[in-house]
């Protein structure tokens, strides 16, 4: 006899309610190319204090040692964890160009997914309760965007406590 295994997905399209919601909240999306100049305000989130240049990016992305990678990636960790305890967090997609926003099925699946980042592409998430736009990237340098720089405190607050630095 065959069994069939079910694979629980980390995440679910989310009903077309919301979806139509988030869509009026984040218009800019809508562009499968939408970039940082579409937000009226962008910034980094980083686990270096300043924006490296190309040789600093060689010596300190390009040569990592693995205590150094553990490291970051606690700090990387703890922001997702304070996120997924305080915010509403979905992920974007794309399907062929159709823009569409996923729900975690639980707070520990959206922890260890944003945890498996790589170097190939992006992972995109919004938190509606703050405007943010998220892009997370492979170079320890992610992007936000955002709408209202007011808005943003209790986010500022979490990359701090994650020993993450802000860069404008």
């Amino acid at each position: 006899m065959l069994f069939k295994l079910r694979v629980m997905r980390a995440f679910k399209i989310i009903n077309s309610k919301e979806s139509e919601q988030l869509k009026k909240q984040f218009p800019q999306l809508l562009d499968r190319e939408c970039d940082l100049e579409d937000f009226k305000y962008n910034s980094r989130v980083c686990v270096f204090d300043h924006v490296l240049d190309v040789d600093e990016a060689k010596l300190l992305l390009d040569n990592i040692s693995i205590d150094e990678r553990k490291k970051r990636d606690l700090k990387w960790s703890a922001l997702y964890q304070i996120l997924s305890e305080q915010f509403v967090i979905y992920m974007i997609k794309y399907r062929k160009n159709e823009l569409l926003f996923k729900a975690p099925r639980s707070s520990s699946l959206l922890i260890n997914r944003l945890e498996k980042m790589d170097s190939a592409g992006t992972i995109d998430f919004v938190i509606p309760a703050l405007g943010i736009w998220y892009q997370q990237y492979w170079d320890d340098t992610h992007l936000v965007c955002y709408q209202d720089p007011k808005s943003i405190a209790t986010f500022l607050n979490a990359v701090k406590n994650s020993g993450l630095f802000w860069l404008e």
